[in-house]
């Protein structure tokens, strides 16, 4: 009775929690046409019944006929959702239809959860719009978000020619597997397996996922992963489709990783596609105005010219467009810097590899003192604690926290002297030696802007599974793609967690982004030359932090602290110093005074091996004048003389 009960409980819960998917909104001005509503069904090959709509201009068509829209909803939703932009566009001379999807809302059958079962549906709908009369066939396209999205440019990827022109949101030719990305089970695929039957109606099979995800065993992971792509995911498919295509895709999408697209974009055959990268009202992410309207604008742009025979440019536009979160925060989350790119990545992306050290510390250059390793511990208090249990709690509160402590390791750069733009995928390298047959590693990248709370800016996560316990192991996985204008002077942190939540996510509020692993285990990371730890961002205008560079391994004679170069400076000046072998591995200070003995800033403060080194320092936000720097280890110190002069 007791597990009937709480497996009724998560259900309910689970229902609560999933929140309506994203149904695509573009706003049409009201056209010259008046448009004649009319309401039918569609009935499939195996009987399933599809709730209809469709509207057709009045009036004289042009020559070969109206152009033709679809519109499709997201997963949950219905045609209401759509019904709106249908009836708007239909004014501007175009015939426009929208329809339920199978299990949702009033249309019967059984939804596959997106899968070809949809699409094969869609293909009859594109079938029964190019039969209607005076419609034009060879400008017939599609528009939806998420679901509404995905279904169109699947369909048009194994029927290549179909469709004129396909605008697809928030979504990618690999969105099953980005819900179960690097092994990980996001929270929004068991709320998109969670909804009432009056929302929609699963297959036996669709209706297993759950309770594979909640029995957390190693089968059940298998069968998951197995079977949750087959037949949703399409990459293999991307090169086939010859439609004019227009993608948006959220940074902050808490469903889908934008990667998926990324790595589309150099399968596409056909130079006629548009990509979009920021946000907008969208599973989980900032809504803004101003982006939100220039999305809009280009899709509909994109829509009258391939669609509609509008004679607009679209095709002289720049390929890549994306908006980079950035400072000041306002009440709806980040502002958005818009930036376009004829290439992707755009140009001067470099890779920057940030290595873990011990203390805390990240760094542009390998780790080369001791200790090099770190432990991480999966704290399971209760080891009976269930999937089911943490759910119901939504991973918080004093019962979840009897049975489930939250820990975490944390590394910073030093403050950049730049500002740094973020743009495309982070990539984590971890040398790690497993304590159980199972690891989970969350990363969480936050921006620390002095004077501010630390914010969440991005994700990376892996779960390893059927691991060799006791035996080191290299682990190499992409995060999530984003787009983030770092502030000079701010600082770089990266946290390694084993739940991946924070306090005041308005979306996923205190559950998770990834289901955590339930097994106790401390593993232990590597942090060396031989097994470095490190994670690699790809950024634009990045020129480095305060923080030391070892330049040499070559071992000095004794504790040495060079003039700095140049002096006088403004406002940028290099310090090196040498670590001898009697003070190797003790902590290392360089801190900054002015004249009158307050210090201004530390430039390191770590242990460090044996060797020469190099830090920068930046005067930019200090005045003029005469400082000192002091460098102190293993009871030497020495204090050299500087000038700062603008």
């Amino acid at each position: 009775m007791k597990r009937s009960i709480q497996f009724i409980l998560v259900v309910i819960l689970c229902s609560f929690l999933a929140r309506p998917a994203f149904s695509q909104k573009i706003h049409f001005p009201k056209g010259a046409y008046k448009s004649v509503k009319s309401d039918f069904t569609l009935t499939m090959s195996d009987g399933t019944i599809l709730d209809c709509s469709k509207f057709t201009a009045s009036g004289t068509p042009p020559s070969g006929g109206w152009p033709a829209m679809i519109f499709c909803h997201g997963f949950g939703g219905t045609k209401e959702d759509v019904i709106s932009e249908a009836e708007d566009l239909a004014s501007n001379g175009y015939f426009t239809m929208c329809y339920t999807m199978r299990g949702q809302g009033e249309s019967t059958g059984l939804t596959n959860l997106i899968s070809t079962t949809e699409m094969y549906d869609f293909v009859a709908v594109v079938n029964y719009v190019k039969a209607q009369s005076n419609i034009n066939t060879s400008k017939v396209g599609a528009s939806g978000g998420s679901q509404g999205g995905t279904i169109p440019f699947m369909a048009a990827c194994y029927n290549p020619g179909m469709l004129k022109c396909i605008i697809s949101d928030v979504s990618s030719p690999e969105f099953a597997t980005s819900w179960i990305e690097n092994k990980s089970v996001k929270m929004t695929l068991l709320w998109s397996l969670s909804y009432d039957n009056s929302i929609a109606n699963y297959t036996n099979q669709v209706r297993a996922y759950r309770n594979w995800i909640m029995g957390d065993t190693p089968a059940y992971w298998d069968s998951l992963a197995y079977y949750v792509p087959l037949n949703r995911d399409f990459m293999n498919k991307v090169a086939q489709n010859t439609s004019s295509i227009f993608v948006s895709s959220c940074w902050q999408d808490k469903f889908f990783n934008p990667y998926g697209y990324i790595k589309a974009l150099s399968l596409f055959t056909t130079q006629n596609f548009r990509y979009y990268m920021g946000t907008f009202d969208a599973h989980g992410a900032d809504a803004d105005v101003d982006e939100g309207d220039n999305r809009d604008q280009m899709t509909a742009d994109w829509m009258d010219y391939w669609v509609g025979g509008v004679t607009n440019g679209v095709t002289d536009s720049v390929k890549y467009v994306y908006a980079a979160s950035s400072y000041p925060r306002i009440s709806t989350g980040w502002t958005w810097k818009r930036f376009y790119s004829a290439t992707w990545p755009p140009a001067g992306t470099t890779n920057v590899n940030f290595y873990f050290k011990p203390g805390g510390i990240l760094k542009t250059s390998v780790n080369t003192a001791l200790p090099d390793t770190v432990g991480f511990m999966n704290d399971i208090k209760d080891t009976t604690l269930s999937m089911t249990t943490a759910v119901n709690y939504e991973f918080t509160g004093s019962v979840f926290n009897s049975k489930f402590g939250k820990t975490q390791l944390v590394f910073e750069t030093g403050t950049l002297f730049t500002e740094s733009r973020l743009v495309g995928t982070p990539m984590v390298n971890i040398h790690y030696m497993p304590a159980r047959d199972v690891a989970q590693f969350n990363l969480q990248i936050y921006e620390i802007k002095s004077g501010t709370t630390p914010v969440l800016i991005n994700r990376c996560n892996y779960t390893d599974r059927k691991v060799t316990p006791g035996v080191l192991k290299q682990l190499t996985f992409y995060g999530t793609s984003h787009s983030h204008v770092f502030q000079a002077g701010s600082k770089i942190r990266v946290v390694i967690t084993n739940l991946d939540n924070i306090a005041d996510d308005p979306f996923l509020r205190t559950n998770p982004y990834v289901l955590p692993t339930l097994k106790k285990g401390r593993n232990i990371i590597y942090m060396n030359a031989a097994n470095p730890t490190y994670i690699q961002l790809p950024l634009i205008g990045y020129t480095g932090s305060t923080g030391v560079n070892e330049v040499s391994s070559t071992v000095p004679d004794k504790f040495l602290l060079s003039q700095n170069y140049p002096n006088p400076f403004n406002p940028e000046t290099k310090i090196k110093f040498g670590i001898p072998a009697n003070i190797s591995g003790k902590n290392v200070a360089l801190k900054v005074y002015d004249i009158k003995g307050q210090e201004i800033q530390t430039l390191v403060n770590e242990n460090l091996s044996a060797g020469e080194y190099e830090v920068k320092f930046n005067g930019k936000n200090i005045s003029s004048g005469v400082y000192f720097y002091s460098l102190t280890a293993g009871g030497f110190r020495e204090t050299k003389r500087f000038v700062l002069v603008k």
